[in-house]
């Protein structure tokens, strides 16, 4: 058993099979074809009329050889071999494999992880009180590695998994397609096929066990074989028990598990490369039925039934504001939009000292529950950036009061309701760009470990933006899709045709409403005159620049109580800067003309800060010496409409 507590052989043996190697037929065809000639010469097969009437009696002679050297092909497999070894050390050894379905080695599925054994011995400890007598399945082990199994698990059952292997092309980006035909306008979306695992029907285990590829000079993450292996061992783990007993998973891989998939509240032992879980089976039978990628819908957007969430009380929406004050006017509306929406949810809001208790009451007065939370700095970031603290989002794993978080930036509005999503697991997005999800709508499932997780690579991992959406696409690899409409955001693209831009233009218009979330993005509706989208008076904002989209979001305004949409109000700053912006549309005689329009907004002529002529600041615009650091007062002059 010394040998045993140390690394198995370096070197990769051909994964576990019931019948001999190509390799060792062909080394067998030179001597039966050999003895196939001395036969010849020793019946004296020469002539042409010789070998027509010996044609019978040379084939019985042939056929006689053939099934001797099969007989002596059978003798020594290696499965002969492993089987009479682990009847001596009392383990039970099970190959399901056909005996000539041997599948060749792809380089995609090796891992060259020497397996320590001593690691795996204290991680599966007793399973449930139980080291023996257990029905383990085995997948991406060579044969001296489940030798080693039958040599630590003595008197238990043994199943070596035959897995066919994806297709050599498909890759992550046909998994995770940038655009799929949502609205099935041109074709209906569909996924490549991962080939599930041929297992006999009814069949149990206790404990499924799988070594995981993992190339660290690659994209390790979002590797199309390591995908495949973790989800036929969750489908193994959920479709295998019918008697409601626990199923252990164990993961030999120097590089986490997909951490959405197997929940690191189910790990209940870990001890270097050995990760070994206790899933909840019904919630890990519900992520396998899932697409397997973003190349369908995990919700079709003409679903005549959505999800249904049974449990209000331990759930929540979310959001968060640090360093960003400018934001409390966004946030109140977003809660308000929620509740007109008909949601009543619990909403959580997640602030960090820079908020002041001025905002606070207005925070509260939507119906925000504020949590105060530290700030946490984005290590990559330049001093002052605006992504510095965008890494402060990870706090939202902390509240772990609630099971599922929908989390909501706080620059969009909630046109329909969207508690169906607290149905769907970790994590449910809209795509973004490439094979990413965008962050402004998602669902978590706050965890004390996963936020661990996420801070313990923070100094690692590069974000593709440099924001906290780049981090999270890289834990997170693995994600479900759901309908765009569902955070649908105001922007046209450049080069949209002039049909897409008034489709998008109507969806904006709807009444009722077609989009469930419309995302505002670049200048935002209350730091803007209300009216129109001043998006348009900067060149490089215009494909941002939406007047019926602005309308909406003035809409829900509207229904804000009086005393809330004095959170709206312009700082004498920002009335300058618009103004400024206003002037240069001016100059460049911008064609769509908003700059001709005279502004009603009556926010003009209110003022809260100390310094109110805000007309003086256009004299000295773009001098380095201006602060944004004003204190705020709840003292306002001048009237809104009512």
């Amino acid at each position: 058993m010394r040998s045993l507590m140390g690394a198995s052989p370096g070197l990769l043996e051909p994964r576990h099979r019931t019948c001999g190697t190509l390799e060792d037929s062909n080394k067998r065809k030179p001597h039966n074809s050999k003895d196939f000639k001395e036969v010849e010469k020793l019946i004296g097969v020469h002539s042409p009329e010789r070998i027509t009437s010996c044609k019978f009696h040379s084939l019985k002679i042939f056929l006689f050889f053939i099934i001797c050297g099969t007989i002596l092909m059978l003798l020594h497999l290696p499965n002969m071999h492993h089987n009479d070894h682990f009847k001596h050390s009392g383990s039970r050894f099970l190959n399901i494999r056909w005996m000539w379905s041997r599948t060749a080695l792809d380089s995609r599925y090796i891992s060259h992880l020497d397996v320590q054994w001593t690691q795996i011995s204290k991680v599966i400890g007793n399973l449930d009180g139980r080291k023996s007598n257990l029905k383990v399945g085995l997948l991406n082990f060579n044969n001296t590695e489940v030798k080693y199994w039958q040599e630590l698990l003595t008197y238990s059952e043994f199943l070596a998994i035959h897995l066919e292997h994806a297709k050599s092309n498909i890759t992550w980006d046909d998994l995770y397609p940038e655009w799929i035909d949502e609205e099935e306008e041109s074709e209906v979306p569909s996924c490549p096929h991962l080939p599930e695992p041929r297992i006999p029907k009814g069949l149990q285990f206790d404990l499924v066990a799988v070594k995981l590829p993992c190339n660290k000079s690659g994209s390790w993450s979002r590797d199309v074989a390591r995908l495949h292996l973790q989800l036929t061992a969750a489908r193994l783990a959920a479709f295998s028990r019918g008697d409601h007993k626990p199923v252990h998973v164990l993961f030999v891989t120097n590089c986490f598990p997909i951490p959405n998939l197997f929940s690191c509240k189910s790990l209940v032992n870990r001890e270097g490369d050995a990760w070994l879980y206790k899933p909840d089976l019904k919630l890990l039978k519900q992520k396998v039925e899932l697409p397997v990628g973003s190349c369908k819908l995990a919700i079709p957007l003409k679903a005549k039934v959505k999800p249904y969430s049974k449990s209000r009380n331990r759930e929540a929406y979310a959001t968060i504001l640090h360093s960003a004050h400018v934001y409390v006017c966004g946030a109140i509306a977003a809660a308000q939009s929620i509740r007109l929406a008909g949601s009543t949810r619990d909403l959580i809001i997640l602030v960090d000292e820079t908020i002041s208790n001025h905002h606070r009451t207005g925070l509260e007065g939507a119906g925000w529950k504020v949590r105060t939370i530290q700030r946490i700095r984005n290590p990559k970031a330049e001093r002052d950036a605006y992504n510095e603290w965008n890494y402060s989002k990870f706090r939202l794993w902390q509240l772990t009061d609630y099971d599922k978080i929908i989390f909501i930036d706080a620059d969009l509005l909630i046109l329909r309701n969207i508690d169906f999503l607290f149905a769907m697991p970790e994590i449910t997005a809209t795509g973004n760009n490439a094979t990413l999800f965008n962050s402004g709508v998602m669902v978590i499932e706050p965890s004390n470990c996963t936020f661990q997780l996420l801070m313990d690579h923070i100094n690692e991992i590069e974000s593709y933006n440099g924001g906290d959406q780049g981090y999270l696409n890289e834990i997170f690899t693995w994600w479900h899709r759901i309908p765009k409409h569902m955070n649908f955001l105001k922007h046209f693209w450049f080069g949209d045709k002039e049909e897409i831009k008034a489709k998008k233009t109507s969806l904006f218009a709807a009444d009722p409403p077609i989009l469930y979330v419309l995302h505002y993005l670049g200048m935002k509706p209350w730091l803007c005159f209300r009216d129109y989208d001043c998006n348009w008076n900067v060149d490089i904002l215009q494909e941002f620049a939406s007047d019926v989209a602005h309308a909406q979001w003035w809409k829900i305004h509207d229904q804000m109580p009086k005393n809330l949409q004095n959170f709206c109000l312009l700082r004498s700053k920002q009335k300058a800067g618009l103004e400024w912006d206003r002037r240069q549309a001016e100059k460049a005689n911008y064609t769509d003309g908003h700059w001709k329009r005279k502004i009603k907004d009556s926010r003009l002529n209110i003022c809260f800060e100390n310094f109110c002529f805000w007309e003086s600041m256009l004299w000295h615009w773009g001098e380095t010496n201006w602060t944004d650091d004003n204190p705020i007062t709840t003292t306002v002059t001048g009237k809104l409409p009512s």
